[in-house]
């Protein structure tokens, strides 16, 4: 009977004992289509990564192709919590992050490596952390620059007279309007029902857009120049972020900043030179003189920007004191 006694209580305290704290789920919104390089090439080794150390605190669902937000409400989104973290590009965030638009400016930087730490790097030393005081930024990076897919050849300045190019942000609009041709203004996911219906003759884009999109099946002419870049970042609702237990604003520190902004600017990269490979028998390129005669038309897209965004010479500056300083440590 003792040893029935002392049994059942072992049972019992067993039943009693509290389980294991059930993870923290976190919902990641990514506007970009569900077959996007940057799902398996940046966000999910991430987010399996922060699980990973989080010791169990942590669980981030994912959620694509805009489902809780497409590319103009995704930073709104996480701002009110409806996600918690959120893919965007800065240039749709409703005129909040300006600043990040000194990565739009064409003939700036060669490609997105250089760009992303540059952004993350100005934003570290405080040159533009004033902009994200509603998030929680976790990475910063840019898409290499744009090119132009046309439904007929561009090659030169005289051949964009009178074309209506999709543009998804400020500068690239008024690169678009510099160039001599109408800018549509829409969405990138918008672009390829743009151009197939004839709404525009083609569109502003990087070749990682273009494979994204599927830009190619409708615009089968590619100039490659270096047009301005599109910022983006991934950013956490802030009180979300500040009530997350110890182990878990750990893991997500160790896995973000600096580190995730260099890991997606190379996943960037790398599938831009894919997606030019794809299509490399139809692209142009721009002679010396015609570069330095695009670089003219455009020359002063940089000085009124400086003007109209706040510390936007500061930040220029800074912007471009980064790059040539990668560029020096390279050579």
């Amino acid at each position: 009977m003792r040893k029935t006694g002392i049994l059942g209580a072992v049972l019992a305290s067993l039943t009693a004992a509290p389980a294991a704290a059930e993870p923290i789920v976190l919902k990641l919104n990514s506007p970009a289509p569900p077959r996007s390089y940057l799902h398996a090439g940046a966000f999910e080794p991430w987010a399996q990564a922060v699980e990973q150390d989080s010791v169990g605190t942590l669980k981030i669902q994912m959620f694509y192709g805009g489902t809780l937000g497409n590319f103009g409400v995704t930073y709104d989104r996480v701002v009110d919590g409806v996600a918690d973290i959120g893919f965007i590009l800065t240039a749709l965030a409703g005129g909040k992050l300006k600043q990040q638009d000194v990565a739009s400016l064409p003939f700036e930087t060669k490609d997105s490596n250089e760009s992303a730490a540059a952004l993350w790097r100005i934003y570290e030393k405080g040159v533009t952390a004033g902009e994200f005081g509603q998030v929680k930024l976790l990475g910063l990076w840019t898409f290499p620059n744009a090119a132009l897919h046309t439904k007929e050849p561009i090659r030169a300045l005289e051949d964009l007279k009178g074309k209506k190019l999709v543009a998804s942000n400020i500068i690239a609009a008024k690169v678009t309007t510099a160039l001599g041709a109408t800018p549509v203004t829409l969405r990138p996911d918008e672009a390829y029902q743009a151009i197939s219906r004839g709404v525009s003759d083609g569109s502003l884009m990087p070749f990682t857009g273009m494979e994204t999109f599927k830009l190619h099946e409708v615009a089968k002419f590619h100039l490659d120049a270096a047009l301005g870049s599109d910022a983006a970042a991934l950013t956490m609702n802030k009180q979300r972020y500040d009530s997350l237990p110890a182990p878990a604003k750990a893991a997500i520190e160790k896995h973000s900043g600096l580190l995730l902004s260099q890991k997606v600017g190379k996943a960037t990269q790398a599938e831009w030179e894919r997606g030019r490979s794809n299509v490399k028998d139809t692209i142009s390129t721009l002679t010396p003189e015609q570069e330095r005669q695009w670089k003219s038309a455009l020359e002063p897209i940089a000085r009124e920007w400086t003007r109209t965004t706040p510390d936007g010479a500061k930040v220029l500056d800074a912007f471009r004191a980064e790059v040539a300083a990668m560029r020096g440590a390279n050579k």
